[in-house]
């Protein structure tokens, strides 16, 4: 079932899942003080979206559990990072180099949250596209 842009339900997901678990990766690298290549290595920020067709066709040939299973983890390291995080870490801006002038609150916000909220709409609408489609 194609969800958004020829991708299915699963390649949403698995974008998802990507950002998820490199926005938790951003923060331990800072923490540690490493040096980053955002969003990552050999793509710039405006190679997001040959970055998500990259992670897309890696979701191909992965089977579905595993890709629901990399969600949920991810889910779960974010909130363990959350819980880790001071006030200071969270929300000043400045805290990390590699975030420049955003508080690590709102990096979370953009790679999770928001990203939960579009492929909702984008799920929500191909299975009811689909339902259309099987009605016709």
């Amino acid at each position: 079932m194609v969800c958004v842009d020829a991708w299915t339900v699963k390649q949403v997901l698995a974008i998802r899942a990507w950002w998820t678990v490199a926005v938790v990766g951003w923060i331990e690298a800072g923490r540690t003080g490493a040096t980053l290549e955002l969003p990552a290595p050999g793509f710039g920020w405006n190679e997001t979206p040959r970055l998500n067709a990259s992670i897309a066709a890696g979701a191909a040939g992965i089977d579905w559990t595993a890709v629901v299973s990399r969600l949920e983890q991810g889910y779960r390291a974010v909130i363990s990072t959350i819980d880790s995080l001071d006030d200071r870490e969270l929300l000043e801006p400045g805290v990390f180099d590699w975030a420049g002038k955003w508080p690590i609150a709102r990096w979370i916000s953009i790679n999770t949250t928001r990203q939960y909220t579009t492929a909702r709409k984008y799920v929500r609408r191909a299975l009811r596209d689909s339902r259309s489609d099987a009605e016709a």
